[in-house]
């Protein structure tokens, strides 16, 4: 009888001790700080076709944000195809690049990158869809802030934004981005936050005037908004696309990569 107690007690303290421990685990989760990286826009943020095993590796500081069935809003590794709206078989974008950096030179070792994708290929503003309270907008903000809320030792370090190519012809173009950029800003309670813009592919824009025009509009945006940034793809040199005409509206996975360092360096020039 002395035996069975020994173990009945020998039982409750295991059970115990586990519970504790798995109590200590979620304080530690709560209490993990998080440098969030918000990408938004369209196709050019994650189309980039072909992962490469070793460039593309996951990072064990960096996460992202679940979108797709049991991973919905949780917590899970930041492996490509990230979880964008329209994530694509054996494709990448530029913010992992830009977030491998981030995490070398800025931060610190108590603390993780976040990645919360939300690129939606073929979205814009003239189709109602990024425009403040639009679903892409609304979506984009509602995922910051549940990061914000449930991690409180969190801050928004970076918005990525790829978008432009959907508006071209959009002749309040402008005027939509300029104001998408200051209302999301004031949304998420950081009108300081770095916002950074990248350039439509060079060889694509070139066909058409009115590309040129849209493309001056995104290169221009420093001199409107106070720290934003443009990812230029012609400097230091020229970004090279394919030049199929059915996919030069698309970055390659080495153009993105590529595009990801120029964001970044962006980013060290406001920080």
């Amino acid at each position: 009888m002395e035996k069975l107690l020994l173990a009945f007690l020998g039982l409750i303290f295991f059970f115990a001790l586990t519970g504790c421990r798995k109590d200590e685990i979620r304080l530690k989760e709560k209490s993990i700080g998080y440098d969030i990286i918000l990408v938004m826009g369209q196709s050019n943020t994650h189309f980039g076709l072909g992962i490469d095993s070793l460039l593309d590796e996951t990072d064990s500081r960096i996460q992202q944000l679940g979108r797709f069935d049991s991973n919905n809003y949780k917590i899970i590794p930041a492996k490509e195809p990230l979880d964008h709206h329209s994530k694509k078989p054996n494709c990448i974008g530029f913010v992992l690049t830009f977030a491998k950096l981030y995490a070398n030179v800025y931060l610190d070792e108590d603390r993780e990158i976040i990645i919360i994708p939300c690129g939606k290929s073929g979205s814009g503003f003239h189709n109602n869809e990024w425009n403040q309270g639009n679903y892409f907008y609304a979506d984009a903000v509602a995922r910051t802030e549940f990061v914000l809320q449930n991690y409180p030792n969190s801050q928004l370090s970076a918005i990525l934004w790829h978008q432009d190519e959907d508006d071209v012809n959009n002749t309040t173009y402008q005027a939509q981005q300029d104001s998408f950029i200051n209302e999301i800003r004031k949304n998420l309670t950081t009108e300081n936050v770095p916002f950074i813009l990248g350039g439509m592919v060079p060889y694509w824009v070139e066909k058409l005037p009115q590309r040129i025009i849209t493309q001056a509009i995104i290169k221009e945006t420093p001199k409107r908004i106070t720290n934003t940034g443009y990812a230029d793809p012609a400097l230091p040199i020229l970004i090279e696309a394919d030049t199929n005409v059915s996919e030069a509206i698309h970055y390659t996975a080495a153009g993105l990569r590529e595009l990801g360092v120029r964001y970044f360096l962006e980013y060290v020039e406001l920080r």
